[in-house]
């Protein structure tokens, strides 16, 4: 690269000719006869060289240059004002040159080049100092995996939180169901628990299961659920302020390494579900916590984490925080299920008509009712699921669903604990299709022939002679047995009688 202040340091201390300065210069012999006759005509000596700026010399060297400060300068702060509120810098221009007709006015090219100089000059970027175990920066990911469902094959969206220790860039990253409060505790969770410690700060956005409202000006509203969280771990929340992602830079950029590595990893794979997906995530963060750092050669955010974090973050609790979404008086309808989030749950029959509260956490959900728990569930997927369980269905329509699905289980539970025994035995073998329908035909069929007072006894008999099985059943009932005691059949010990004639163990041992 041609550097005119080298030419013009040869041509005043040394007495060599255009031509060989052109060469060590690396430009034409008439170059450095122009620039010959500029110091001349300036009175440059080597000493003024070194003593002027770039612009100086520049100004010299091209008098009349047309750079950006010799024309009239436009108010810049109104003319980007009126950017904002959505004039067009053409438009702006015009009425530039219009008011300073007459003077040296910029045209649109070098008008729109000043323009952006303006603007980066007037929002300059502070770099931030992070100390070691000050704040951990959290977010959710625009990328929103797809896997399936737990319950099935159908597609499912997930979400993708990601945190960061600033000062070393330590990531962690997790897939959650949803944005929820539930999720969003859990995922601050296990990243507190990756990171083997507690922060001062948690630095968040303003969704809503952190910030319930954020005015400029006012202090926020934290959502009182991670405000318990953050108590419980001894930090402070501190949401960066609405629409300003450089508040939390360090986890922006988190977030696009991950979602980045992700996104490439998932494409080509069939669909996983959340277990999976984290699993895989695991190692996709590792891959990236040992990854060497170009901005620090030799070291890695794993290494400066353990130099640098790990030793300034304070214990955690002893106990993991457990959070829990509350929905209050929800009403069961004659189906004995309840709805929330356009997904519906059971309870038993006999609630049908009451009005029940939910606690929703991040993989199960409870039933409260009179102050107690009356069902337990997982979190379902997909919208329009349901999650019934049998033991909530009246025996009617336990029976019809035993029936049409053939599942010998689901059947067995209209009777007592010894035919659900032996139903358990049977389904354990593994049989499937026709002799597993087989099986249930013939169960239902025997209890329909001896009713379930004796298939009761008849399993009970069967499970203490130690063959649970169904054909012990039925050959009890065939003799008519299910009523008798096994160990009363069973020939008595007979006991060794001694007399005179029997030579015992001492004639053996020789006495």
């Amino acid at each position: 690269m041609f550097d005119p202040r080298g030419a013009l340091r040869l041509i005043l201390t040394t007495a060599e000719s255009n031509r060989k300065i052109g060469r060590l210069a690396g430009c034409s012999p008439s170059t450095v006869a122009r620039y010959r006759r500029i110091a001349g005509e300036h009175s440059l000596t080597s000493q003024r060289l070194e003593a002027i700026t770039d612009s100086e010399l520049y100004a010299i060297i091209h008098p009349g240059g047309g750079k950006e400060s010799d024309f009239v300068q436009p108010d810049w702060p109104q003319v980007m004002l009126k950017v904002k509120e959505g004039y067009h810098c053409k438009e702006l221009q015009q009425e530039y040159e219009a008011e300073f007709a007459g003077e040296k006015t910029m045209s649109y090219r070098t008008f729109l080049r000043a323009y952006a100089s303006q603007v980066a000059s007037s929002h300059p970027i502070m770099r931030q100092r992070h100390r070691p175990g000050e704040a951990m920066m959290v977010d959710f990911a625009g990328y929103r995996p797809v896997g399936r469902s737990s319950f099935g094959e159908a597609p499912v969206t997930f979400e993708l939180f990601v945190a960061v220790l600033p000062a070393s860039d330590y990531t962690f990253a997790c897939v959650t169901r949803s944005q929820r409060t539930a999720d969003w505790i859990e995922a601050n969770e296990l990243a507190l628990r990756f990171f083997g410690g507690a922060p001062l700060t948690i630095v968040s956005d303003n969704l809503k299961a952190a910030v319930l409202s954020h005015v400029h000006g006012k202090p926020p509203v934290l959502n009182p659920t991670f405000q318990a969280f953050c108590d419980h771990h001894g930090a402070v929340a501190r949401p960066a302020r609405p629409r300003k992602p450089k508040h939390k830079a360090k986890v922006e950029i988190g977030v696009k390494l991950v979602q980045r590595l992700l996104r490439l990893a998932l494409r080509d794979r069939p669909l996983a579900s959340l277990e999976e997906i984290n699993h895989f995530l695991l190692g996709l963060v590792e891959r990236l916590n040992n990854r060497p750092l170009r901005r620090a050669p030799g070291e890695t955010r794993k290494t400066l984490f353990e130099a640098l974090d790990r030793p300034a973050l304070r214990p955690l609790a002893s106990e993991r925080f457990t959070a829990y979404e509350v929905r209050r008086q929800l009403l069961v309808g004659p189906d004995y299920h309840v709805m929330h989030d356009h997904r519906r749950y059971s309870v038993h029959h006999s609630l049908i008509g009451r009005k029940v509260d939910f606690r929703i956490g991040a993989a199960a959900l409870e039933i409260w009712c009179d102050n107690r728990i009356v069902a337990v569930h997982p979190i379902l997927d997909i919208a329009g699921e349901a999650s019934t369980d049998p033991g909530h269905m009246p025996s009617n329509h336990l029976a019809r669903r035993a029936i049409d699905e053939e599942d010998l289980l689901l059947w067995s539970r209209l009777f007592g604990p010894a035919v659900q025994e032996v139903a358990r035995a049977e389904t354990e073998r593994g049989l499937s299709g026709a002799a597993r329908s087989g099986v249930f035909r013939s169960f239902s069929k025997l209890a329909r022939r001896v009713g379930s007072e004796r298939l009761e006894a008849a399993c009970s008999r069967a499970i203490r002679t130690g063959d649970p099985r169904l054909h012990r059943v039925r050959n009890v009932l065939d003799r008519g047995l299910e009523f008798s005691d096994p160990a009363a059949l069973m020939p008595p010990n007979t006991i060794a009688l001694t007399n005179e004639n029997v030579r015992g163990p001492d004639y053996f041992a020789g006495e």
